[in-house]
């Protein structure tokens, strides 16, 4: 992605960054950015155009055009475990931060080294400078969430994260793995996607996958699949830049059953903040 030169000073504007740091005038989100450059959208768009003559072809165009449509109301969310949650909820100065700012600053222990490894290397890769910065979440017809990260699905407003989020086709390992992406080398085009443009990414991955008697009943869980194991999780990653605290929440969604009398007693207390802060609780 060429420079972008400042539209208040003329200065350049490196590429992981949100402002001119000559100026200060605001340029936007990097991944946003990267994602709204000419060559990505057009490789984006070609491959939706060749998704829907693909469903011409096999009669299956009316539903990918369902599906796309539904794709245009489709959410963020993210996964937690009950301890995150408890303090997510109850304290309204949590903020919701990355591995790498956590584990700078001395919030959390590191992962092992070999894992760690392959993190920042992947997230370096994908998103340079400001990769600390990303927010890794997926994206959800129904609300249902990658219960291999957490029994909980936050479900966010998108209000709160759609100018800033962008989108992968896949896992961003997975991606780096499939594409054999080495250092220095570009990264393929048309598999990204900014907020906005989310139905045009859903319908050119999944449009092999959409039959031509297949039921609207059936794309929440075509989009998202997750059985509780992270290397069969099939989703499409949303990449949110930047912090977001509580209030970025619309739903949470879980399970009551949560096992020993301390794990339900801490669940008691976070439906009775959510209650206060005006956030649904969805039983599953």
């Amino acid at each position: 992605m060429p420079l972008l030169d400042c539209q208040r000073c003329g200065s350049k504007i490196p590429e992981s960054v949100e402002k001119c740091l000559t100026c200060g005038y605001y340029a936007g989100p990097p991944n946003v950015r990267a994602a709204k450059s000419d060559e990505e959208t057009d490789a984006l768009n070609a491959r939706y155009v060749e998704a829907i003559e693909k469903a011409e072809l096999y009669g299956s165009y009316p539903q990918l055009l369902k599906l796309a449509e539904a794709a245009k109301n489709s959410c963020a969310v993210v996964n937690a475990d009950l301890d995150f949650l408890f303090s997510f909820v109850t304290n309204p100065k949590l903020l919701y931060s990355t591995y790498s700012l956590t584990t700078k600053g001395q919030i959390r222990k590191p992962a092992s080294r070999g894992d760690e490894e392959d993190r920042l290397a992947v997230e370096s890769k994908l998103f340079g400078g400001y990769a600390g910065e990303i927010r890794y979440a997926a994206l959800s017809l129904d609300g249902s969430g990658l219960k291999s990260y957490g029994a909980f699905t936050l479900k966010l407003r998108e209000i709160a994260i759609a100018d800033r989020t962008t989108l992968l086709e896949i896992n961003s390992f997975d991606f780096v793995e499939r594409y054999g992406i080495q250092p220095r080398q570009s990264l393929p085009i048309g598999y990204r996607a900014t907020w906005e443009d989310k139905h045009k990414l859903v319908g050119a991955k999944l449009s092999e996958r959409i039959s031509p008697s297949i039921s609207e009943a059936e794309f929440p869980k075509i989009l998202l699949r997750s059985e509780g194991d992270r290397a069969t999780d099939d989703f499409i990653e949303a990449h949110i830049f930047g912090v977001f605290d509580i209030n970025a929440v619309d739903s949470i969604r879980g399970n009551s059953s949560v096992g020993s009398k301390d794990a339900a007693a801490l669940l008691s207390v976070i439906k009775g903040h959510l209650l206060k802060l005006g956030i649904a609780w969805i039983e599953e």
